[in-house]
């Protein structure tokens, strides 16, 4: 094998390589656009809900509100507003304590730890 030819696979790997590093991270952006999207959601969504106080009260104490019909049937305001933003309506199902401001950084283990997890003793509350 040639130098020449050598010297060509040599530049085509490491190109190949640099091209696939940059999709890796670029895929990772995209991430981070999400979560900031997410973040800028739930900061128009406490908004609203000023105006709103008696629903907000409502979906703090049972979050699994923003999918029942008779609930956003009697506030229209608020069907309206979560049918604009569905991944906030998922993240109030799913971790109500993101949106409502009582999650816990607790990393321990790697799992998370929610404060209102009853399967865990007094120490984490």
């Amino acid at each position: 094998m040639s130098n020449k030819t050598l010297n060509g696979r040599i530049l085509c790997t490491a190109m190949l390589l640099l091209v696939g590093m940059f999709l890796a991270l670029a895929g990772e952006g995209y991430a981070w656009s999400d979560e900031r999207r997410l973040t800028t959601q739930i900061a128009e969504y406490h908004g609203f809900m000023r105006e709103h106080p008696k629903a907000s009260t409502q979906i703090r104490e049972n979050p699994g509100l923003v999918y029942d019909n008779k609930f956003l049937k009697s506030h229209p305001e608020v069907d309206r507003f979560l049918k604009k933003h569905p991944e906030l309506r998922e993240e109030i199902a799913r971790r109500p304590g993101r949106v409502f401001g009582y999650d816990r950084d607790d990393y321990r283990y790697g799992r998370y730890y929610d404060r209102d997890d009853s399967r865990f003793g007094w120490w984490y509350r």
